[in-house]
């Protein structure tokens, strides 16, 4: 049998859990924001060690041009 007190008391359960949901996803979207600019600063310091890699590799070439 259905009673009014349950459904209240059900209710009122539903939504704490509702907010305790809303929050696991708040933090997860915290989260997720602060993983990917983790990601984008991994990829800028690969572009420049790249990038240094690239001017090594030319002023060996201009040195070896310059003394050949």
């Amino acid at each position: 049998m259905i009673v009014e007190k349950n459904l209240k008391e059900r209710i009122t359960a539903l939504g704490s859990d509702i907010q305790i949901v809303q929050s696991q996803i708040q933090e997860l979207d915290k989260k997720r924001l602060e993983t990917v600019a983790q990601l984008n600063a991994l990829h800028g310091a690969k572009q420049q060690c790249e990038s240094f890699l690239k001017e090594l590799h030319d002023d060996d070439q201009t040195a070896t041009a310059v003394a050949g």
